[in-house]
């Protein structure tokens, strides 16, 4: 049985779960395994990884798409780790990213459910750093949360199995914003510790969700018809959307607009 499971959800981006996969193979701790789901792709994505001949990888296919909750939930059921973590098929991995949260994790209480880290926002096709996030909340962060995601994108996530039993799994009637949701869940019960280094290349590129102001407006309705009853929740979001990719998108009148960077 792994320590880690690492849960890879993708949907026709060979090129990019190619990359985030080899960032995983590359990491300085080496007890993982890897749950690709494949979420209905059109392309090949056995081929893939048959082309890597690593026993701990493992390909689960969904025939119908079931969109990113339900594919996160299906690696989750199908893992066997005491920490899971979250990798997105477009982002990567330093290769000592989870040397390092492992080692948290076994050195605090139980009571610190996670340990998410710093990462670096990069244009995918050149591969230029166009700014990097540094966290700086930890112990009990649900009221942070409340007002804005500090963790951000799961990829710089590493949680306890407990979390999951406790806090539930990730819901698909938030549409986008699971992670935030899912982040706000497993706070009620547990504190995250985090990790300044920039441990995570998180690609900006064309093809994301975040650029789909339809599902991010859905995802504002569902998280403040789910939070609107907790106090702090509407104050901030009123004003910055949901928060879920604050340095990248704000929601203003039923639009997207960018905006500039800001720290957590």
């Amino acid at each position: 049985m792994p320590k880690v499971s690492v849960i890879i959800p993708t949907h026709n981006r060979p090129a990019f779960l190619r990359r985030a996969i080899e960032s995983v193979l590359r990491q300085t701790y080496e007890d993982f395994d890897i749950i690709v789901v494949d979420d209905a792709s059109r392309e090949d994505v056995q081929g893939i990884i048959n082309d890597f001949h690593d026993s701990r990888i493992r390909l689960i296919r969904h025939e119908v798409s079931t969109g990113e909750a339900g594919a996160r939930n299906t690696g989750i059921l199908n893992s066997q780790g005491e920490y899971i973590a979250f990798l997105d098929d477009d982002d990567e991995w330093l290769p000592e990213k989870l040397a390092l949260q492992v080692t948290i994790l076994e050195n605090n209480s139980p009571k610190v459910g996670g340990v998410y880290t710093g990462y670096m926002a990069v244009n995918f096709t050149e591969q230029q750093v166009l700014y990097r996030k540094v966290p700086s909340k930890r112990g009990d962060i649900y009221r942070d949360l409340l007002k804005r995601n500090v963790i951000d994108t799961p990829s710089t996530v590493l949680i306890r199995r407990a979390c999951i039993e406790k806090a539930g799994l990730f819901d698909g009637a938030v549409f986008y914003g699971i992670d935030c949701d899912l982040y706000l869940r497993i706070a009620k019960h547990f504190h995250f510790e985090y990790l300044e280094a920039p441990l995570v290349k998180y690609h900006i590129h064309d093809d994301r969700i975040t650029n789909n102001p339809e599902i991010v407006s859905k995802g504002l309705e569902a998280m403040s018809r789910k939070y609107a009853g907790e106090r702090g929740f509407l104050a901030d979001r009123k004003i910055r959307g949901l928060g879920i990719c604050p340095s990248e998108s704000i929601f203003v009148s039923g639009t997207i607009r960018a905006r500039a960077e800001e720290p957590f």
